[in-house]
């Protein structure tokens, strides 16, 4: 099979053109899987703290059923 190259073009300089373009790609789709689990983490981190103080506010809630021993 002979390699599709644009005539006059010197295959070196396509390969180079080719590499460069995958490597773009390549950080482009870098930079948004980072953005994508940026948001991810935050909201694992806002989720977190709001099931924490959930929990905690049932446990205070509850203790100030029970009977004081003296």
């Amino acid at each position: 099979m002979k390699n599709v190259t644009k005539p006059g073009m010197h295959p070196m300089l396509a390969l180079f053109l080719k590499l460069t373009g995958v490597v773009a790609i390549a950080i482009v789709v870098l930079v948004v899987a980072a953005f994508l689990l940026k948001i991810a983490i935050v909201a694992a981190i806002v989720a977190a703290i709001a099931v924490g103080g959930f929990f905690l506010y049932n446990l205070i809630r509850r203790r100030s059923n029970f009977p004081v021993i003296r």
